[in-house]
Parts: C-alpha cells; sequence; structure tokens
C-alpha cells in the first residue's frame, strides 16, 4: 500500500541526491514546476522552513533537480530573472492575497514591480465592439501621455488595444501572464510584448517555464492583475465573463473600480453598465478619470501618513529624520512607512532612506 506524503512529513523519505547541495530558490523553483503544488503549499513549506529538505527528500528528487536545471536555463535564453516571495522586488501589494505566488517570472525592469507608482489595471471583452476598441486606444494612449503605467493580462480585445496604444505613446506597461513566459498566448501578441519589454516595461508570470495556457491558470493571472493595481477600469465586458472575474478579486482587495457605461441594449456592455449599477465609478471623459486617479492618490492615508508624504515631496528621508520632524515614536513610525510601503506609495532605498514613488 503506498504511503501517503505530507509536505511536512519528510523524515521517512530516503535521500536521493546525496552529492547536491540545494540553495532556498533553486528548491523554490523545483517547487514551483511541480504538478499538484501550488502557491498554497509551497508558502506552508517556507513558513516551515523546510523548502531544501523538502525538494532534497522528495521520492522524485533527482527529476525536480532536472527540471530545476532546465528552468534556470531557459530562464538565462530568454533574458528573464526569478523574483522569490524574499526578494527586495517581490511586489509589496501581492502580500495582500491570501494565497500570494511564492515565485515570479519577469521579463523587463524589475523596477516597476515596486519602485513606480502602482499602475491602473485597464482590463475589458476579448469579442469587443468597434465602440470598445476605439476607446481603449483612447484611454491607452491617454494613460501614455499621463505617464500612468497599465498593467493587464494581454488577451485579445480590450487588454491588448489599451497596451498597444499605451506603447506606441511611449507608456509603460505590466503584461501579466497565465502561461509560462517562453509560451506566449495569444500568438498575436508576441511583437507586442517584446516592444513592452524594449521600451522598459515588464512581462510578468508566476508560472513555470514550459507552462501551456490552461483555463484555469486565467483567474489566478486576474488576481495578481487586480493585487498589483492601484485602481481598475473597465472599458467593456458582458456580465458573465473573465472580466468579472478580475473585478472580484479587485474589490475584495479594496480597489478603485471604474466602468466605461454603454448603450443599455448592448449585451457587450452589460457588465460595465451593472458594475456602475453596484457602485463603479462611471467614467465620462478621459480628462476626469485621469484627474479622478490624482486626485485618489492620498485619499486612503491617515493624518501620519499623510504628514509623511507631505514633508516627503521635496527629497528623501531616514526614518529618524522623519521621526523626530514630526515626533512620531519610532515603533509607530515604522508601522506607518510599512503601510505606505505596501501600498505602493514609498520605498525603501540603498541606503536606507525612504522615497516617496507616488503622485507629488
Amino acid at each position: 500500500m503506498k504511503r501517503n506524503f505530507d509536505i511536512l512529513s519528510i523524515d521517512y523519505i530516503h535521500l536521493r541526491l546525496p552529492n547536491v547541495n540545494w540553495k532556498q530558490e533553486d528548491s523554490l523553483i523545483a517547487l514551483n514546476n511541480l504538478p499538484g503544488v501550488g502557491p498554497a503549499r509551497i508558502n506552508k513549506i517556507m513558513a516551515a522552513d523546510q523548502l531544501c529538505e523538502f525538494v532534497q527528500r522528495h521520492p522524485d528528487a533527482t527529476q525536480l533537480y532536472e527540471n530545476m536545471q532546465q528552468q534556470r536555463k531557459t530562464a538565462r535564453e530568454i533574458g528573464a530573472q526569478f523574483v522569490p516571495a524574499w526578494s527586495g522586488y517581490y511586489p509589496a501589494l501581492l502580500s495582500h492575497l491570501e494565497h500570494p505566488p511564492p515565485l515570479l517570472h519577469a521579463l523587463g525592469d524589475l523596477d516597476l514591480l515596486n519602485h513606480q507608482p502602482p499602475a491602473v489595471a485597464i482590463i475589458g471583452a476579448r469579442a469587443c465592439t468597434p465602440y470598445g476598441r476605439e476607446q481603449a486606444k483612447l484611454f491607452g494612449k491617454s494613460m501614455a501621455f499621463a505617464q500612468e503605467s497599465i498593467i493587464s493580462g494581454a488577451a485579445r480585445g480590450i487588454d491588448m488595444i489599451s497596451m498597444q496604444a499605451s506603447v506606441n505613446a511611449g507608456g509603460k506597461v505590466i503584461a501579466v501572464l497565465g502561461s509560462g513566459l517562453d509560451v506566449c498566448y495569444p500568438r498575436e501578441a508576441f511583437q507586442m510584448l517584446e516592444q513592452i519589454i524594449a521600451q522598459g516595461g515588464l512581462v510578468l508570470s508566476e508560472f513555470a517555464f514550459g507552462t501551456r495556457p490552461l483555463a484555469g491558470h486565467f483567474p489566478r493571472r486576474n488576481r495578481l492583475i487586480a493585487a498589483m493595481s492601484r485602481a481598475l477600469f473597465v472599458i467593456q465586458a458582458t456580465k458573465k465573463s473573465g472580466t468579472m472575474n478580475t473585478t472580484d478579486w479587485a474589490l475584495k482587495l479594496g480597489k478603485d473600480i471604474y466602468a466605461l457605461p454603454g448603450p443599455i441594449d448592448d449585451i457587450a456592455c452589460s457588465g460595465t453598465n451593472w458594475l456602475i449599477h453596484e457602485g463603479a465609478t462611471p467614467v465620462l471623459s478621459r480628462e476626469d478619470f485621469l484627474r479622478s486617479l490624482q486626485n485618489t492618490a492620498h485619499s486612503n492615508l491617515n493624518a501620519e501618513q499623510m504628514a509623511i508624504v507631505e514633508i516627503m515631496n521635496e527629497q528623501d528621508w531616514f526614518a529618524q529624520e522623519i521621526s523626530e520632524q514630526l515626533c512620531i515614536g519610532d515603533d509607530q513610525l515604522q508601522m506607518q512607512l510599512l503601510e505606505l510601503e505596501l501600498q505602493g506609495r514609498v520605498s525603501r532605498t540603498a541606503s536606507g532612506s525612504y522615497h516617496l514613488i507616488g503622485p507629488k
């Protein structure tokens, strides 16, 4: 009778690779490529500090090691980088998820993960109408001119159209995939993704290299888009769609939701009209939308956080300097700075000072 393998009970399994010294990141890469092991289980293993032990004593340790080496090889070939949960580049905003991805794969500028103002998600239907297509182009272009970065899923339709318009206008874009970075889906997105990277944007995935774009992967992709955005804008969608899945995640995470109104008898706009009925902010012009994004940048800050942001408008500050300037106790200040980091409003520099990264 085959004994069940408890992910935290590894003592009964004999060592398969006695000469391999597994490192933390190698172990995480190997686990992330193991079928049936998702973020929740990997995070549990990480919390127990058993990453290396787990893979070293796994029954298929030899195969895990070979797979890890192949993942490393693919990363080198395509110029990708691994971003584990303990990396300084790992997005602080993902900490709000119940089961954040333990490992990200990235192509492009890693500074976009934390050291830029959080992006705005622009999403919508794959099968969009001419009205939806035109608005996606106009809003994508306007976002670039306003120096607002976009995050989206690189799907056909609204996603690709708005992203391409922003890139063409010189904007910074983050594309989140539901496949491995080396598996372009849809195929017609390939040129756009290359352009995004070339212009200082970022292509991101939590899935291992070689992972196909299965249906179950897209809800996982959607949660990353929602979590990493500071607001979500739905241009066109039906009531039952993947777009609504992303919107659900954004609502759970407390994000601001915007929606573009459409004809009441057009099913393609039924989802956006319903969102407005349920409380989403209607977008009546590009100017008002961009103004709203700027006006709400500080709206979720408490009094102490507002004071911290105000004094950081002109220069970077060390924590001790902020404490003395505002007469805030060290413990209280650290708590407020951590919250500002999680909101994507400030970042800590290599020298230890704090830098304001939101709108000034």
